[in-house]
């Protein structure tokens, strides 16, 4: 976003998983947009004017149907990094990389 320039509206679209879930969200995303991340401040994430906004799978929003799209083949690449993946290989320089090393993409056990 740093790199884009006059980016000020960031709207973040979030697919609806349940009551309970949804709400322990949007309290994760209140606690970062007061104190920050470990890597982006609370002032940088205001300056970027961040909104959030639940929707359910059924409204059929184009960047959810994309994320659903690249999230599988990143996850696959994840499982088993000596496998072919042609989808993965399609958009992987599309990552925000600076010297070798992959931002963004979070590994979990």
């Amino acid at each position: 976003m740093d790199n884009l320039g006059n980016c000020n509206e960031l709207e973040i679209i979030i697919e609806r998983r349940g009551k309970k879930e949804d709400i322990k969200l949007a309290e994760h995303i209140q606690k970062i947009r007061q104190i920050g991340t470990y890597y982006v401040d609370s002032e940088r994430i205001k300056n970027y004017g961040f909104k959030s906004k639940f929707s359910w799978k059924n409204e059929n929003i184009n960047g959810l149907q994309l994320s659903d799209l690249i999230a599988y083949p990143i996850a696959r690449s994840i499982l088993n990094p000596q496998g072919i993946n042609l989808s993965f290989e399609k958009f992987k320089h599309n990552s925000c990389t600076r010297n070798g090393r992959v931002y963004g993409l979070k590994k979990f056990p």
